[in-house]
């Protein structure tokens, strides 16, 4: 791994190195101390007292009364505090961090620490205490009620005895046991409200009669459930911060994409001018990194330790915490249903979404309203109903990840729509082609997406994959090998799906795409020249350097990327949440094109060109409607995925993975495709539980047009899981809902003919 070797120096004038590398938890420094939080063992309850031992030398224990500004972060609309207090609010909620010259003993002290919680709250802690989560220890105080039975349980599950705390309890009798009760009951009820919601109506549902009529005279009504969970791979660098105070300066070096909002935080928690703090953005780990702000909580911890110690501080999380506490994207369930002619055209669907966004989400409304935008995916249906709720619930505060934000939806409307084309007996190709938007087309849909050429790309993914024949043959198999019992001699099962879907780039409905999407270029005396922009990821800072070198005939080393006051940097909240570096692109394109004209009529040097979105742009999205076009660009995008399944063992294998993607104008056509192909990896863990699934082969195409550049990664996570569950659903006979799956499933599911699906 690269690494760089830098002097600093401290108050004494004395040299230390600071070694960094492309990962926080490489970085190392002299006297660095390590870090490890004490959580709250219950998921709702009242903190009574904390009991600390007494700290070997050189180890120190901060909670909430440490920090020197506010005990909260704010995020957008959303308070979210560093360290419980009083209340905890979900289970595992930080109460304070203990810090240590040595690594494995810091973590054996978190259970030393004994946390007292009120009578109310013994029943909750009891539940915590039976899911096996045994740190640090709870302390439950004696009642004079029935709930001496809870108590006994508690000494069998050898909880220390009540007596042992050093904690004044509160007293009373049953009347006050009661109302502590009730009003546990009433915050674990506020724990689980409605922060955000979408209700889209059109057609028949603005009249109930006329929906109920239309789906009760329809030949088909299909209707399904599907849940696609986000599996925290095991490969990924776990959340955390390296934080350093020098000369009257914290430095921080940390996984983070949000790099203007994680110094505000900072400085808002320790007092310290932001001036004085200085962030060092570390390598992310993919889509599902938690850059965006969930890890500045821990950036405060450990900077809050740094500062006070004076010592270098690094909080990594554990593999266990990480996969825990910092959970990528919402748990989301979404019900279709709907009314389909017998000649296959969805007459009316109705869409039902669940969002868990777990203690609090910053983004809740954003993530509704984006799977409600993509519930329906690419279809034309006249009548349609969605209803998108997201709800908290006593775990974890949530994320966004702007590269699977959508792909939820784009899970359950796919195979949905294979449901239907299996039951009105039509070539799941030729039923989506049937039922999708075109330019066209007259459409009531309330969203208008630029896909552009649908049907070439469909067209083309089933002549490269043989969809259609495969499709034929292998359901012919499925229906001669339905009995279960005839496995002795039994080939490999086989199965093909397919799935469909857009991508988004520049959402719309935020007014921080309209108003401050801007870049500029300047071009320099010397023949360098500046992209003044917020630093993107290597893959497109290389798009970006090869674009301007080419355009305007400059060697790629003499480009540089600046992210300084000319190219808008100061945008409160990251690029990436609303896919807009392919509006950035467009307009490094704009920019370079201009200067070229103005360096051929020679213009005096140095010369700088600023562009920006036109103010028209606002008209395509009717924000207070919730209608219109809502992203600035959209790619679109058919994958067909074969497998292979043992008939014994019921171990996947992927025989081929087919892509055709129409992204507009592709800028860099090999790092287009290892985008795709970093996707599809990242995919193949997503999808069987336990399992990295083999795939033979991958095959990417592409649609090239005149078109906007747009966002081609994320499509991928939108379209290979819905394209497998179709063709694992083929192969087995039955219909997979969720992922990740898993073989036990599968083998249970073939073992019942009765039809119910999996």
């Amino acid at each position: 791994m690269p690494e760089k070797v830098k002097k600093k120096s401290d108050k004494k004038g004395k040299k230390e190195p600071l070694v960094v590398h492309e990962y926080y938890t490489d970085c190392t420094k002299p006297d660095m101390l390590y870090g490890a939080l004490v959580r709250g063992p219950v998921s709702s309850g009242t903190i009574v007292g904390i009991s600390v031992p007494a700290l070997p030398e050189g180890y120190a224990f901060f909670t909430a009364r440490d920090i020197p500004g506010k005990n909260a972060m704010r995020t957008l609309a959303s308070d979210t505090p560093i360290f419980c207090t009083e209340r905890v609010s979900y289970f595992g909620e930080p109460v304070g961090i203990i810090v240590g010259p040595d690594e494995e003993t810091v973590y054996e002290l978190t259970s030393k620490i004994e946390i007292a919680f009120d009578s109310a709250t013994v029943e909750s802690a009891l539940r915590s205490v039976a899911k096996g989560y045994a740190l640090p220890a709870v302390t439950l105080p004696k009642e004079k009620s029935d709930s001496k039975k809870l108590l006994k349980i508690a000494h069998a599950m050898h909880i220390d005895d009540p007596a042992d705390t050093s904690v004044p309890l509160a007293k009373g009798g049953d009347d006050a046991l009661e109302k502590e009760s009730e009003a546990l009951s009433e915050r674990t009820h506020r724990a689980r409200e409605v922060v955000a919601e979408r209700t889209v109506k059109t057609g028949c549902f603005l009249s109930e009669g006329k929906a109920k009529a239309l789906f009760k005279n329809a030949d088909h009504t299909v209707s399904g459930t599907w849940i696609q969970n986000i599996v925290q791979p095991s490969w990924p660098e776990t959340n955390g911060a390296f934080c350093f105070m020098e000369n009257g300066t914290l430095t921080i070096f940390a996984p983070t994409q949000w790099p203007i909002y994680l110094k505000n935080a900072v400085s808002s928690a320790l007092k310290i001018a932001e001036d004085r703090i200085v962030i060092k953005g570390t390598n992310t780990s993919g889509h599902d990194a938690n850059g965006m702000w969930r890890n500045a909580t821990l950036v405060i911890q450990a900077s809050l330790a740094a500062y006070l110690t004076g010592k270098p501080v690094k909080l990594s999380l554990s593999r266990e915490e990480h996969k825990t506490f910092m959970k990528p994207g919402v748990a989301a369930s979404i019900t279709c249903e709907s009314a389909v002619s017998k000649e296959g055209d969805i007459l009316a669907t109705k869409i039902s979404i669940e969002a868990d966004v777990g203690y609090c989400n910053p983004f809740a409304q954003e993530i509704v309203d984006r799977l409600a935008i993509a519930s329906c995916g690419v279809y034309d249906i006249p009548n349609i109903f969605i209803s998108a709720k997201a709800a908290t619930s006593p775990s974890s505060p949530t994320s966004v990840f702007a590269d699977i934000i959508d792909a939820q939806a784009f899970f359950a409307i796919e195979n949905h729509v294979q449901q239907i084309a299996e039951r009105a007996n039509i070539l799941p190709s030729e039923f989506r082609i049937k039922n999708m938007r075109t330019s066209s087309k007259e459409s009531a849909m309330p969203f208008t997406f630029r896909t552009g050429k649908t049907e070439a790309v469909i067209a083309n993914a089933v002549k490269i994959s043989d969809y259609n024949r495969k499709y034929a043959a292998f359901k012919i198999d499925t229906v001669e090998k339905s009995d279960p019992l005839d496995t002795f001699f039994a080939l490999p099962i086989r199965g093909i799906g397919m799935a469909c879907a857009f991508g988004g780039s520049g959402y719309l409905n935020n007014d921080l795409v309209t108003e401050k999407q801007k870049v500029s270029v300047t071009l320099e005396e010397d023949g360098t020249v500046t992209i003044h922009s917020p630093v993107p990821s290597s893959t497109i800072s290389d798009i970006w350097t090869k674009l301007v070198s080419s355009l305007l005939k400059v060697p790629p080393s003499a480009v540089t990327i600046s992210p300084d006051e000319q190219g808008g940097s100061d945008l409160p909240t990251p690029n990436s949440i609303y896919g807009s570096l392919s509006i950035t692109t467009q307009l490094l394109h704009q920019c370079c094109t201009e200067l070229e004209k103005k360096k051929t009529a020679k213009a005096s040097l140095p010369i700088t060109v600023k562009k920006g979105l036109p103010p028209s742009i606002k008209k395509l999205w009717n924000k207070e409607n919730f209608c219109g076009v809502p992203f600035y660009a959209s790619s679109f995008g058919c994958a067909v995925v074969e497998i292979e399944l043992d008939p014994y063992t019921y171990k996947e294998r992927i025989k081929g993975i087919w892509i055709t993607i129409d992204c507009g104008h592709v800028f860099e056509l090999r790092a287009a495709e290892n985008t795709i192909r970093i996707a599809i990896q990242q995919e193949l863990v997503q999808l069987v539980k336990g399992e990295t699934i083999s795939c033979d082969s991958v095959h990417i195409s592409f649609v090239q047009s005149d078109a906007p550049p747009s966002q081609i990664g994320n499509l991928v996570h939108s379209i290979v899981p819905a394209a497998f569950s179709a063709a694992l659903s083929q192969a087995i006979g039955f219909s997979i809902r969720e992922l990740p799956c898993s073989a036990e499933t599968m083998h249970s599911k073939t073992q019942n003919l009765s039809g119910e699906s999996a």
